[in-house]
């Protein structure tokens, strides 16, 4: 079977290619080839840029696949883009949307396929939704099938399953804080019900996906079983580091979004609200469906693979400094900068002064007034 996976080097496609690539299959890997490290020696890459369609048309030309697996597409242009380019060079076209499409209002419950959406109090589950619904509607001439599939909150290697996270690859960051008794924070006591599931058996799952014939121009959640309040996620990571929870403080939604804008969206139209989907239809349609790592099983191997590769990209700063500011405002805790890996250099502690200092509307003037200047350098 002849797989390509547009992307592949994500914190979820990272661990689709591999399963692919364990299951014997001809996996090929389309993207910028900035990060591919990690992809086993027998995946072939194509660098290419998949906005660009004469560049895609000089690295694949011709070339067909059984499978295309689209991590990529955020927006209709995006998928219009590829799609466009691909209809007619797979049997199927599998695009990977979110679970975050669906409303989420209390009267929702347990969420199936065909529960409303969209949720507009997020702008990623709206573009989400639009190509959902595009795809369905331009699939129909294409020589290709489509099956839509829905992930919620996955985590990994590199990536610890906290709502409010690092940058990709900085996670090492929360665990920093915890073990140098900073405090961290949760929103609304962290009551929200979150559905988490590992990569690893995120991936076991998908590839059953493939030319499986049920999985055919439909949509499907998949997600595991396992579903925990954000308060019980943290507390495990609390106790897997032998720390006091009593340095985890509870602040109201509406008070982080004043104070850290950039969180509003992903606190208001997701975070905070229960999110437990139903995941039956996936298991009808594969003939294999398993969940075998548990919260703590798969936080503790998160830790293990940050600490034997050098802690990766290393501490976000900005983030770090953030949630100090956060803290600062909303409790009697006050914290300062600690080189947590004794590996900074001058400007990381200039951007934690930064933003745990000046107001966020600075900090987003200052951007734009940075990105306004390299433009002009540029041109």
């Amino acid at each position: 079977m002849k797989i390509l996976i547009i992307g592949g080097t994500g914190v979820l496609s990272t661990d689709i290619v591999l399963r692919s690539w364990e299951c014997g299959y001809d996996v090929s890997v389309l993207n910028r080839g900035h990060h591919i490290s990690e992809i086993p020696k027998g995946v072939k890459v194509i660098k290419a840029n998949v906005r660009d369609v004469d560049d895609m048309s000089r690295k694949i030309g011709q070339e067909c696949f059984d499978v295309i697996v689209d991590s990529l597409s955020f927006t209709e242009s995006n998928l219009e883009t590829t799609f466009g380019f691909f209809r007619n060079k797979c049997t199927q076209y599998i695009f990977i949307s979110s679970a975050c499409v669906f409303r989420r209002s209390l009267e929702d419950g347990i969420l199936l396929e065909d529960s409303p959406k969209p949720n507009t109090d997020l702008p990623y589950s709206v573009n989400k939704y639009i190509c959902e619904k595009w795809l369905s509607a331009n699939a129909k001439n294409a020589r290709c099938k489509y099956t839509i599939v829905r992930p919620y909150i996955t985590y990994g290697d590199t990536r610890i399953p906290f709502g409010i996270a690092p940058l990709a690859r900085y996670h090492w960051t929360i665990v920093a804080r915890i073990l140098n008794d900073k405090p961290m924070f949760l929103w609304d006591n962290g009551s929200a019900k979150c559905t988490l599931t590992h990569t690893k058996d995120f991936a076991y799952n998908f590839v059953q996906l493939y030319l499986n014939e049920r999985a055919y121009n439909e949509d499907v959640n998949l997600v595991g079983d396992f579903f925990y309040t954000w308060r019980e996620m943290l507390e495990t990571l609390y106790d897997i580091l032998d720390k006091s929870k009593d340095n985890i403080v509870s602040i109201p939604t509406s008070r982080i979004a004043k104070i850290l804008p950039c969180y509003k969206e992903s606190l208001i139209g997701d975070r905070s609200l229960n999110a437990v989907f139903d995941n039956s239809k996936l298991k009808r349609i594969i003939p294999d469906y398993r969940q075998t790592i548990t919260l703590e099983k798969g936080i503790k191997t998160t830790l293990e693979y940050y600490q034997k590769n050098g802690y990766l990209s290393g501490i976000d700063f900005k983030y770090d400094g953030r949630l100090d500011k956060l803290i600062k405002h909303t409790s009697r805790k006050n914290s300062h900068f600690i080189d947590y890996l004794g590996a900074h250099c001058k400007s990381d502690r200039i951007a934690y002064e930064l933003y745990r200092n000046l107001p966020e509307g600075f900090l987003s003037f200052l951007g734009s007034a940075k990105r306004g200047l390299g433009k002009i350098w540029k041109e």
